[in-house]
C-alpha cells in the first residue's frame, strides 16, 4: 500500500506552488496523509495581523490532516486551543504526547491519531518542540510544560501498539534532527519520524537501529522549499520497505493552484499598504 504524503519539516510557507504539488501527490496516493510538523501559523506581517487565521485557513485549504506545534504557542494558550476546538474540529488535528498541564500533568493536545490509510491502520504521534518555554516567552503558555520525555514516548508507543494494534508508528516531530536522530536510536517500535525545526533537507531518510529494530528519520527542511513524500510498503501488520522522495517546489515550473492563489490574494488585500 502508498500510504505516505508528508509535508514540509517546518516553517511551512503556504504557496500556490505548494499547493499544486500536494494536489497532484494527492492525486496519485488516494487516501495518503498530509503532515505539518509546526511553525506554520506564525512568522509573517498577515499571520500576525489576522492573529493566525490566515494560516489556519490555509492549512485547511492545502487539506493537512495531523500537525505538532513550536511557533504557533505565541499566541497564547487560549487562542491555539481556540483554533483546535474550532478551525479545526473534524478535519486538522494537533498531536503532542510532550505537552501537559504545569499542575497535574495532564495531557494538553492529544498524544496521537490513528488513521485508517487503504486499509492500513496508521498511528500518529506528536512531539511538540520540548523547549518552547525557553526558545519563546513563557508568559504565553504559563500552564503548559514540554520537555523532550523520551521515557513517555516509548511508554506511548508501547500503548498504542499494545491497544491499537497499528500496522506503522509514525512521529510527526520539531524535535530537530538531532534531537530525532537520538530518540530513534533510544524509543523502539517508530517507524518512521517526520522532523522539523532545523530545517534540514535531507534527501534520503537516516535508518536508525534500537533495541527493537530500525527508524527512519526524515527532515523537510523549511519555508515551502521541499515536499517530502514517503511511500510505505506495509504487509502482515508491519512496514516491509519504503520509497522516500524530497521534492523541490519550483514556483517558475509549476503552475499556480487558482484556489490557493485566490485565497492568498484575498487575504493580502486589506494589507498591501503595509
Amino acid at each position: 500500500y502508498e500510504i505516505g504524503v508528508r509535508l514540509v519539516g517546518s516553517e511551512m510557507c503556504i504557496r500556490d506552488s505548494l499547493a499544486t504539488l500536494v494536489k497532484r501527490m494527492k492525486a496519485n496516493r488516494p487516501g495518503a496523509l498530509l503532515l505539518d510538523g509546526g511553525d506554520t501559523w506564525q512568522g509573517s506581517g498577515t499571520a500576525l495581523w489576522t492573529n493566525a487565521q490566515d494560516m489556519v485557513d490555509a492549512c485547511k485549504a492545502l487539506g493537512v490532516n495531523v500537525m505538532t506545534l513550536h511557533w504557533e504557542s505565541t499566541y497564547g494558550e487560549a487562542r491555539v486551543k481556540e483554533i483546535e476546538e474550532k478551525d479545526f474540529a473534524g478535519q486538522i488535528d494537533i498531536v503532542a504526547q510532550n505537552v501537559k498541564t504545569t499542575d497535574f500533568g495532564d495531557a494538553v493536545f492529544k498524544p496521537f491519531v490513528m488513521k485508517n490509510m487503504n486499509g492500513v491502520q496508521v498511528a500518529v504521534i506528536g512531539q511538540a518542540f520540548p523547549y518552547t518555554p525557553i526558545a519563546n516567552p513563557s508568559r504565553f503558555i504559563p500552564d503548559w510544560r514540554f520537555g523532550i520525555q523520551d521515557q513517555h514516548m516509548q511508554e506511548m508507543v508501547d500503548k498504542v501498539r499494545a491497544k491499537e494494534k497499528p500496522d506503522v508508528v509514525v512521529v510527526i516531530s520539531h524535535n530537530g534532527m538531532d534531537v530525532d536522530l537520538k530518540m530513534a536510536a533510544t524509543v523502539r517500535g517508530i517507524d518512521v519520524i517526520f522532523g522539523g525545526h532545523t530545517h534540514d533537507g535531507i534527501p534520503a531518510p537516516t535508518l536508525v537501529e534500537n533495541s527493537g529494530g530500525k527508524t527512519l528519520v526524515t527532515n523537510a527542511g523549511s519555508n515551502g522549499k521541499f515536499l517530502g513524500v514517503m511511500d510505505l510498503d506495509v504487509g502482515d501488520g508491519k512496514v516491509r520497505g519504503y520509497r522516500y522522495r524530497l521534492l523541490p517546489i519550483f514556483a517558475n515550473l509549476l503552475p499556480a493552484d487558482p484556489a490557493m492563489q485566490a485565497y492568498i490574494d484575498e487575504v493580502r488585500r486589506p494589507y498591501l499598504a503595509r
